[in-house]
């Protein structure tokens, strides 16, 4: 994976649609199959929990089916970039104790890692607004940036992939 340049604006708005259509989509699904179960099997005198809760599930399925439909659409590229980037992320923060462990053992690849690391979480705090975690992440960035050669400041980010992540991370694992 690679960090992509996205449009700000473009990104929330799309955002914005894609959860209010997601939202309405859940729950149309969920209370129409719910009332359909308790209409169809349930006891008049109450106790139908678990109709409700099988409504609830159908909706949640009914929702990931029709965004599984769309998961390909060129018009969600931006979005579906955000969400691998963040899933990304979540595997380097998972391993973040053995990485910063390499990197002060000077290990250019966990470098290399944080380095993206950092990048990537900036991208997403400045694309979600996040001003506070963007102003403390870059601190952080900064003091990580002083311990960096000048060849690994300048080349290029690394194209990540999960299985170098893990290997870095066993490469310094105890």
């Amino acid at each position: 994976m690679q960090i992509q340049e996205i449009d700000k604006q473009n990104y929330l708005k799309l955002s914005r649609k894609v959860s209010l259509v997601l939202i309405v989509c859940f729950a149309v699904t969920a209370m129409a199959s719910g009332q359909f179960l308790v209409l169809t099997w349930g006891n008049p005198e109450g106790g139908n929990f678990y109709l409700n809760l099988a409504g609830v599930i159908v909706g949640v399925l009914v929702t990931s089916l029709v965004f599984s439909f769309y998961k390909n659409d060129p018009r969600l590229t931006d979005l579906l970039y955000v969400f691998r980037l963040k899933r990304m992320l979540a595997r380097i923060t998972n391993r973040m104790h053995l990485l910063k462990k390499a990197v002060k053992a000077d290990d250019e690849d966990a470098q290399r890692i944080l380095r993206f690391y950092y990048e990537g979480l900036m991208q997403v705090y400045y694309l979600e607004s996040n001003e506070y975690g963007h102003s403390e992440l870059i601190k952080e960035r900064d003091v990580f940036y002083e311990g960096l050669s000048d060849a690994l400041k300048e080349e290029a980010l690394v194209d990540l992939q999960p299985e170098f992540i893990e290997a870095i991370a066993k490469r310094h694992a105890d």
